[in-house]
Formats: structure tokens, sequence, C-alpha cells
């Protein structure tokens, strides 16, 4: 069978939403554009010289974009833009220069239809990704994988996610959840739904959201006041960036928290990217062993350092010292 029917096939069963033109482009896919992070991050892990730009400054607050892990093609390729999140819309004009033989799209955005509707004026073949659900991220690797002529590298990386989400599952299938509190905003005062997208790694580590609530936008970033945090009370405080951190820690009303009185606060990595979120990317699938291993480590006492060093060698090819993992989890200053 060839790839092509394989591929039409593969698609039909996953039920994907996608443009006609992707079709005949299927084993064609040498230029690949993602129109948001999660999708250009996942282009760089299945291969990263097909990625023809970047959605917005790859070194930020939330990701470090380090040297030793991201290839200097992809560090100095072209911002063209996005619709996700603050960076800037993309640029259409600038976008058809670079020939894209194919857009991915972040199937579970809210502005998914606006986002279709710009880039169906280029005629360039899309095809949507579903990428919400870390249960959904095995098969979506695969879709990804097939659609730009990755089959065999998305195999691999779907069987690894798709064993340790078993793994994950099965050791912690009888844990009481774990109550936390994710921190974010330069106050630490910004945070999520339960059951928005932005905590979905750590909802699946089994850790239960003190701050219930429906998710009002795409951004998220709730804001809530002091008082009700003391009265959430968290077990557990996880901090989306290193800024929030250091003001966290160093802030006295803070210490009258059990999680910081009990030193149960932790800054998420963000090396390359953030394990966690902003954006949502393949990284959750390390986000969510470092997190399982946090909230229940009697449950999930697997060697977090061994573990680390497996995914950065599948994912980016990458050979970790103990040094560069030690500065990854935060256990020593860069």
């Amino acid at each position: 069978m060839s790839m092509l029917i394989k591929s039409i096939i593969f698609l039909l069963l996953l039920n994907v939403s996608l443009n006609a033109g992707v079709i005949k482009d299927l084993n064609t896919t040498k230029k690949v554009f993602g129109s948001s992070p999660p999708m250009n991050y996942l282009i760089y892990a299945l291969n990263p010289e097909k990625t023809v730009g970047l959605n917005f400054k790859i070194k930020e607050q939330n990701s470090c974009a380090g040297k030793q892990f991201l290839n200097n093609r992809f560090l100095s390729l072209p911002i063209l833009g996005t619709f996700h999140g603050e960076g800037q819309g993309i640029n259409l004009e600038k976008l058809l220069k670079h020939k894209p033989d194919l857009i991915l799209v972040w199937e579970d955005d809210m502005l998914i239809e606006k986002i279709s509707k710009e880039i169906a004026k280029t005629d360039i073949p899309t095809i949507s990704i579903p990428f919400r659900k870390i249960e959904d991220m095995p098969k979506s690797i695969r879709l990804a994988a097939t659609t730009i002529d990755e089959e065999q590298r998305g195999e691999l990386l779907s069987s690894y996610t798709d064993n340790i989400i078993d793994e994950i599952k099965s050791s912690l299938k009888d844990t009481k959840p774990i109550r936390y509190y994710y921190a974010e905003g330069l106050d630490g005062l910004s945070t999520e739904c339960d059951s928005s997208f932005h905590v979905e790694a750590l909802n699946f580590a089994n850790g239960e959201n003190v701050h219930k609530c429906q998710q009002r936008g795409l951004l998220g970033l709730e804001k809530i006041n002091f008082e009700t945090l003391l009265s959430y009370n968290p077990e557990i405080i996880i901090v989306q960036d290193s800024l929030t951190y250091n003001k966290i820690i160093n802030n006295p009303l803070w210490k009258h928290l059990q999680a910081v009185k009990n030193k149960n606060i932790h800054l998420i990595p963000n090396n390359p990217f953030n394990w966690v979120d902003r954006p949502t990317s393949f990284m959750r699938i390390m986000g969510i062993q470092w997190l399982a291993n946090l909230f229940h480590p009697k449950e999930y006492a697997v060697n977090i350092h061994k573990k680390t060093a497996e995914f950065y060698k599948l994912f980016f090819n990458v050979e970790l010292t103990d040094k560069d993992i030690k500065q990854l989890l935060g256990e020593i200053d860069e």
C-alpha cells in the first residue's frame, strides 16, 4: 500500500479537518508552517529542517530556547506571526514568499474559524491537528507525521508518548488527587480554571485545581485576590515562570500558605520550551512525568533525571549531562 493511500485512510479514520488541497501533497511535503507554537514545535520534533518560520521571538519569558537543544537554523528562522495568544497576526504576504507545502493548524483553538478563513486566502493546503487533550497526543503526532512525510519518526515519538501515558495512568489510578494552585502573572495571582486546556497536564498528573471556574477566553489568566488564595490553601503550588517564582518566595504574605511553609512550591522547567503550558506543546509529555513525580512521588517513583535524559535524546537528539539535567530541574543555578 502506497504512502498516499495509507495517509488518506489514516485521515479518514481520524475524521480530522482538512482542505482538499492537502491530499495530493501528503507524500511530497518538504516545507511546513505551524500557525501556532504547539504546531511549530511539533514540526521541529518531527523534522526541524521542514519548518519555514516562527510564530514569535523564540526566546521569551516562558521559554529559554537554549542553543544546546535547538539547531541554529530553527533559531534564525523569520517570524511569520500567529493568531494565537499575544503574538502578532500572521503576515500572509510574508508567509506566501516562503511557499510552504502545508500549514498545520491547532484544532482546539477558540479562534479556529477565524484562522481557517484567513489561511484560506492563501490557497495553501492546511490540516487541523487536535492537540489539547494529553490522551489525544499520540494519534495527533502520528497524524502530523503522516502529513509531512515523517511517518517513521512519528511512530517512534507517538509510541513513546503512548507508553508514558499508560505508565502514569497505571501508577496513579488509585491515588487521591493533590490540590494544586497554578501561579501566573507578575504577582502570582493570575491562574487558570480547573477545566482549562492550560492546566491539562497538571490535571492528567492527578492534580486537582483549587480554582473552579469557566475559562472566558483563549489566554486564560483569571485574576484572583490573595484572600481567595488563602481560603484555597493549596497543598502544592506550580509556578509558570521565574519572575513570578522569585516574587512569590520573597513575599512574606505567601508564607501563610501551607504549600510555601512546606516548601512545596515548584518552578516549571522551560528549556528549550515550557514543559507544561504557554505553549501547550509536545513538551507536556515530559511535563506530565515531572508533575506526576512531584504530585505523587511514592506512586510514581521514577528516576526523573533518567526520564529527562531519555526524553531529550528522543525529541531533540541531545545527550544531556548530569549538570544539564540538574539545571533543567532547577536543582542548580543556570
